[in-house]
């Protein structure tokens, strides 16, 4: 009988049996990625910038768009606050650039800025808007202050009057049919902090005077006008625009003010089109136009990005924004993608346009109707 053989295998030896066949296979993906580019994205130097911003921090915060700016090297943090605190902020020049909502806050950066670093950019725009729900519009069309945009059985935009709307200031929605006892009023976040605030003053005021104001006397009379309009909300929030497209948005306010980019973002997102909630117009529009103003080479390249990078501008649209050119003229790819999903086109630029006075007078009209200083 043989007797059985014992063999020493050397460690080594087994260890490559089975080390190799997948080295192997990583070598040849990793040629094949660095062939392609794909994998130096990880290994390049990502630049952090900083800004400070206000109601458009949806951008920055989309996923889809943090993940195009990491593809060109850079990542934006964020800080979110109000436009007026922002222009008035002490530690504005620690910032890469800064993203205000309105022309108020835009002059006071640049003012701040004078004889230092700062070049705007304009990639886009959105409209001031008052959001409510399908019945209390019907409800103001037959109070004789709304009508709807178009003659479908559904419609999702109708043009409001503002001058009739405050006229039914001192009305209550049950006298309209709505098992409703609150005044008919609009909900609009602190006109001292945020910038869709300060625009509702606005409307108010070129409802009440189609002139814009051309004294600092004339602001503060316009103002106390105003002011009864916007004291009747009770105690300002902020954003209502969470308030608003939360299931339970009616209680929260019938009538916020929003700005049009977030209603067509919540549209955009959903699989079905949500014809509960529609917008009211203003008959004179005013359109919110941030700028992103730079301080820094860096603020300067995302700046660049926002106006020439096509992944950028068409997530802007996608996000709800009216994409502007290097001239200021609007991107017509809006209203293909708004009504290639299934949304009706929204009549932006179908209107007049609200003559907001300039920033000195229209921040003294803020501190009187609002009590900011």
């Amino acid at each position: 009988m043989q007797e059985p053989e014992f063999k020493a295998v050397d460690p080594r030896r087994r260890f490559l049996l089975w080390f190799v066949p997948p080295l192997a296979v990583f070598v040849v993906g990793l040629v094949v990625l660095l062939v392609t580019g794909h994998v130096t994205g990880p290994f390049k130097g990502v630049t952090v910038v900083r800004v400070m911003l206000a109601s458009k921090r949806e951008f920055f915060q989309d996923e889809q768009v943090k993940r195009i700016l990491m593809a060109r090297g850079y990542q934006v943090h964020v800080t979110p606050i109000g436009s007026r605190d922002l222009a008035d902020s002490p530690d504005l020049d620690s910032y890469h650039f800064v993203f205000p909502s309105g022309h108020v806050a835009n002059e006071r950066v640049k003012a701040r800025r004078e004889g230092k670093h700062a070049v705007p950019f304009r990639p886009f725009f959105t409209p001031v808007v008052l959001g409510t729900f399908r019945e209390y519009a019907e409800a103001l069309v037959r109070a004789g202050a709304a009508t709807a945009h178009d003659k479908s059985d559904a419609p999702l935009y109708y043009n409001l009057d503002l001058k009739k709307f405050m006229a039914l200031s001192t009305t209550r929605w049950s006298d309209y049919q709505m098992g409703n006892g609150n005044l008919v009023i609009a909900q609009s976040p602190d006109p001292c902090k945020a910038y869709s605030g300060a625009a509702l003053v606005g409307f108010y005021a070129a409802a009440i005077r189609n002139e814009p104001v051309q004294s600092l006397q004339a602001a503060e009379e316009l103002a106390l006008q105003v002011k009864p309009h916007i004291a009747a909300q009770g105690q300002a929030g902020e954003d209502m625009s969470p308030k608003f497209f939360v299931p339970e948005g009616r209680t929260h306010a019938v009538i916020a003010v929003i700005y049009e980019h977030q209603y067509i973002a919540y549209q955009l997102r959903r699989e079905q089109v949500d014809r509960a909630r529609v917008l009211l117009y203003p008959t004179a529009q005013h359109q919110s136009t941030p700028e992103l103003i730079s301080f820094t080479p860096e603020g300067d390249r995302i700046g660049e990005l926002m106006m020439n990078d096509p992944g950028l501008r068409r997530r802007a649209v996608e996000l709800g924004f009216h994409a502007l050119g290097w001239s200021g003229e609007t991107d017509q790819d809006f209203g293909q993608v708004i009504t290639g999903r299934g949304l009706p086109e929204p009549p932006a630029e179908q209107a007049g346009r609200v003559p907001l006075p300039k920033a000195e007078y229209f921040e003294r009209m803020l501190d009187v109707v609002g009590d900011c200083r």
